[in-house]
């Protein structure tokens, strides 16, 4: 990925497995990152976010069917957490319950504080695209599976209108008002209008966003 300097940095993705206690990968990421960088800045829709407990609990406990995944995405060289992904990948299409798609529950990247904290002497640069780089996570995850590329999340409503346009940068699509949303359990959802979608069609689009940082 791009660094603040203007070079580049190698990041890696790992799976974070389904456990009965706090996988270390969460701890490191309450720890490191959320503690003492995202909670304390009013500015971040997450700011509020348990990825140690709550955020593990709740997505392992949507069941097999629809198949709870977790991410973190690290610096290559030294293992440093830069982003966190939770998502379901089967579980039903906007207005085609038949049909797979991932929904991406939650997602964090790391600021730029977090980094320049760990790395003392600004050697390395802070990775930039880490929020764009969890997303395209939840993407491949969806282009590689049985959602073919569908994918649908919730913009969190702290996030304002900013997380709005951000999501539309990147290419999802907001879900029409009149669009039945599937619902696992009462009460059903209601579109508030924060709801994206990703259609297969748009998502080979999508996932090419970041193309020229892959190797």
């Amino acid at each position: 990925m791009p660094t603040a300097t203007g070079g580049r940095a190698e990041i890696v993705v790992h799976e974070i497995a389904s456990s009965f206690v706090t996988p270390p990968r969460c701890r490191r990421w309450a720890e490191q990152v959320q503690a003492p960088f995202i909670t304390p800045d009013p500015a971040r829709a997450d700011r509020d976010w348990d990825w140690e407990v709550l955020i593990p609990t709740l997505t392992f406990a949507a069941g097999v069917r629809r198949q709870p995944r977790m991410f973190q995405i690290s610096l290559a060289a030294t293992d440093f957490p830069l982003g966190m992904v939770a998502l379901l990948e089967n579980e039903r299409w906007i207005g085609r319950p038949r049909q797979s798609a991932v929904y991406l529950l939650y997602l964090s990247g790391a600021p730029a504080a977090a980094f320049a904290a760990w790395d003392e002497g600004g050697r390395a640069g802070a990775p930039k695209l880490l929020t764009a780089a969890g997303l395209d996570v939840a993407v491949s995850v969806s282009l590689n599976g049985p959602a073919q590329g569908r994918l649908w999340l919730h913009a969190a409503p702290e996030g304002g209108e900013g997380l709005l346009a951000w999501y539309r940068g990147r290419g999802l699509e907001p879900v029409p008002a009149g669009a039945k949303l599937p619902s696992p359990v009462l009460p059903a959802r209601r579109n508030d209008g924060r709801y994206f979608q990703l259609t297969a069609r748009r998502a080979v689009g999508v996932s090419r966003q970041l193309d020229g940082f892959r190797h």
